[in-house]
């Protein structure tokens, strides 16, 4: 079965430790894909504050612009957390 994704995907995870089986995942998936870690803060719909990464092809590190697409999409709360930090994005998480 293939299947194509856009790229980048953004998610949220509860804590920090979930980003191992989320990067494994991704990588068995296809080893091309990575997964940063972006910032902290909450989802539109309230809750609490969670860890929020995005998917992406290594070998094409994607825009803030595309950062902040697939944010909005994923229900990132700009509004009560504010921008991300572009440090955060490109930061030496990136698998």
């Amino acid at each position: 079965m293939q299947t194509s994704i856009d790229v980048p995907q953004a998610f949220s995870v509860r804590d920090e430790n979930e980003f191992y089986p989320i990067r494994h995942l991704m990588s068995r998936l296809n080893p091309r894909l990575a997964v940063t870690r972006v910032s902290t803060g909450r989802h539109i719909h309230g809750g609490p504050t969670v860890v929020w990464g995005v998917v992406h092809v290594n070998e094409q590190p994607p825009t803030a612009q595309d950062v902040e697409i697939a944010l909005r999409t994923a229900g990132y709360d700009f509004e009560h957390n504010g921008p991300v930090q572009s440090a955060l994005m490109w930061g030496a998480e990136s698998q």
